[in-house]
């Protein structure tokens, strides 16, 4: 067996570390819901419901505009950086002609027969996250902290999502 190089050997140090970090995994009341409970709220009253009522099909995070030429997905990512007091996400989307996907088929083989919203596939896709369609164009992640009225965040991600997100989908979509 060959020994670890000692970059990937400091790489591996620091994954095990933040792997093991502390974590807040204290239970939350009814009055106070954890924030994952409020997400699961939000994606299925707010955030789902707006999107179909733009025409995408979905559910559980995953939504896709109906195309007969594109794959074109729009996925919530949670960071891993989330705990029992605050949830992160952000949103990925992605536009694929059908086409361009068959032809790389044979390079994608272990990906499976659909694209994901949330996967990087290369330049041949046209993927962004919802920040960098913003007019700061920055990278935009939502937080839902523990005991905070969601109300604010919710407003936020539903007009993002109306007023960028699926005019940008529709207009690849047609391209």
């Amino acid at each position: 067996m060959t020994e670890m190089p000692p970059e990937d050997r400091a790489l591996f140090k620091r994954l095990k570390a933040w792997k093991h970090r502390p974590k807040d995994f204290s239970p939350g009341s009814e009055a106070d819901p954890t924030p994952r409970q409020v997400y699961d709220r939000l994606m299925r009253e707010s955030f789902a419901p707006a999107l179909r009522s733009a025409g995408l099909k979905g559910s559980g995070g995953r939504f896709e505009l109906p195309s007969e030429t594109h794959w074109s997905l729009l996925g919530f990512q949670k960071s891993s950086h989330s705990d029992s007091n605050r949830l992160e996400f952000t949103v990925n989307l992605s536009v694929i002609s059908r086409q361009v996907w068959e032809e790389q088929a044979p390079t994608r083989a272990h990906r499976g027969t659909k694209p994901a919203p949330s996967t990087f596939y290369g330049s041949w896709a046209d993927q962004t996250r919802i920040g960098l369609l913003t007019p700061s164009g920055e990278d935009l992640w939502w937080s839902l902290d523990r005991g905070e009225d969601p109300r604010v965040v919710e407003e936020h991600v539903v007009s993002t999502l109306l007023d960028l997100a699926v005019p940008w989908l529709v207009a690849r979509s047609s391209a």
